[in-house]
């Protein structure tokens, strides 16, 4: 790793389509350099994926929601968050390490959504317990203009 693949690496995290000939042209290499450079990190692991973000409601969706879960007794934590992986509007699902067994993201349309999908999951898959935090786009900042200090 040099500073050109960090480069590189920059210029794909900022925008995983990016041309490769506008990314030399950028950072002042060659487009085979790039190409070059880019098939050398894919092949050591470095580069894993390059992916997309997508604006949830722009699809029809309201926000995100973070799901902290506990099984019930009993059940096997590995084949629930198989299932969950499988799950409509589920896009992240993982074990996780401390007060909670699980983690997932969930994506819903309204709070109805949300609510029926929380209490099918927990029906369907022996869950105990979903805590929930629900992520709004566009909310970034909240309360909005508040001064802390008098």
């Amino acid at each position: 790793m040099d500073q050109i693949d960090l480069h590189i690496i920059t210029e794909l995290k900022n925008d995983a389509r990016k041309p490769f000939r506008k990314i030399a042209e950028k950072i002042g290499v060659s487009t085979q350099t790039v190409i070059k450079r880019y098939n050398e990190m894919k092949e050591s692991g470095i580069i894993q994926l390059c992916s997309i973000s997508v604006d949830l409601q722009k699809i029809g969706y309201a926000g995100s929601a973070h799901l902290l879960i506990t099984g019930s007794a009993g059940s096997n934590l590995s084949e629930t968050m198989e299932q969950l992986r499988k799950t409509p509007n589920i896009i992240l699902a993982t074990k996780a390490i401390g007060d909670f067994e699980g983690y997932a993201v969930l994506v819903f349309k309204d709070i109805n959504d949300l609510y029926e999908r929380v209490i099918q999951l927990k029906r369907d898959l022996n869950i105990e317990n979903v805590k929930v935090s629900i992520a709004i786009p566009g909310v970034q900042h909240f309360p909005r203009n508040r001064c802390l200090v008098p």
